[in-house]
């Protein structure tokens, strides 16, 4: 294990024991014991059109490498890769996508990265939104002024030619890799057809997580504000930074923060952090770990 690990797991253990310590164990308990299980049943379909969503976007890109294949093909990466990135910090995991094609790494992991970047993106409009117009609170403004800072930085590095030249040396990977990783880059931004496709299904795709939050929220407690909803994107774009394993902890810490501004009981927040990460995240990683047992790249 090393430092950077440790660090995590020091982050993660300590923001949960944190929490747990604040809340009163008996009344988490008892939402989930309370839950309206049939209610929450009605997430799945609409967990399962998600993922077809991430499927159909990630060909898109392929096409723009001149890759082809089935829907199917695609979704099953995808857990994989869901999998992989359950138990990295910031879903870095999810690159292991690309090395499950019968493509050049140098040309597939540029698609897994754009996908991510838009992801981003997108993640980034919808928290301004909320914040904007649902939780005008000062805190979550100084807490994302950094993460878009982040992310501006993190868009350099991975686009610029003189930065990856160098981080890529550091690899040692060759000249050759550098330049189809950069070429092919260049290709998928500059193909405006797959990125308004690829932007719109991701629109779509957060569309349906957002219903998913609706029922989960509404699973444990139906008098719930149903603004609460609209603070799924901030709960993800934190829950992305890179401090703790898989977001644990951050995530639960942000949810609690914003149940809170809404007067709402804090174990509800902490609860429905923890329901939805199982349902969307969780699962679907249990399927893609199954596929990696036979699914070999």
């Amino acid at each position: 294990m090393n430092w950077k690990t440790a660090c995590k797991i020091v982050v993660t253990s300590g923001l949960m024991l944190y929490l747990i310590a604040k809340l009163d164990l008996r009344t988490i308990y008892e939402t989930f014991t309370q839950m309206n299980l049939a209610l929450l049943s009605l997430s799945l379909p609409f967990i399962v059109l998600m993922y077809l969503m991430k499927g159909i976007k990630w060909q898109v890109l392929l096409s723009c490498i001149n890759v082809q294949i089935p829907v199917k093909r695609s979704l099953e990466i995808i857990l994989i890769g869901n999998f992989y990135g359950a138990l990295t910090p910031g879903r870095a995991g999810e690159v292991s996508r690309a090395f499950y094609l019968d493509a050049e790494s140098s040309r597939s992991i540029p698609t897994v990265v754009m996908d991510r970047v838009i992801d981003m993106i997108c993640l980034l409009v919808l928290s301004v939104l909320s914040i904007v117009f649902f939780f005008k609170d000062r805190n979550l403004i100084y807490i994302m002024t950094p993460m878009i800072m982040i992310f501006i930085t993190g868009m350099f590095v991975i686009t610029n030619e003189k930065v990856v030249t160098l981080i890529f040396g550091l690899f040692s990977k060759k000249s050759e890799f550098k330049e189809n990783y950069i070429k092919t880059i260049k290709e998928i931004t500059r193909n405006k057809k797959a990125i308004f496709s690829v932007s719109a299904l991701t629109l779509v795709y957060y569309l349906l997580n957002l219903l998913v939050y609706w029922i989960v929220i509404k699973s444990l407690n139906p008098e719930l504000n149903g603004l609460l909803t609209f603070s799924l994107p901030i709960v993800v774009v934190l829950g992305n930074f890179p401090i703790s394993i898989s977001g644990f902890g951050v995530r639960e810490f942000v949810s609690v923060t914003i149940f809170k501004l809404l007067n709402e009981s804090s174990a509800y927040g902490f609860s429905c952090s923890i329901v939805l990460y199982l349902l969307t995240t969780l699962l679907p990683a249990v399927f893609g770990f199954m596929l990696t047992l036979r699914k070999k790249p």
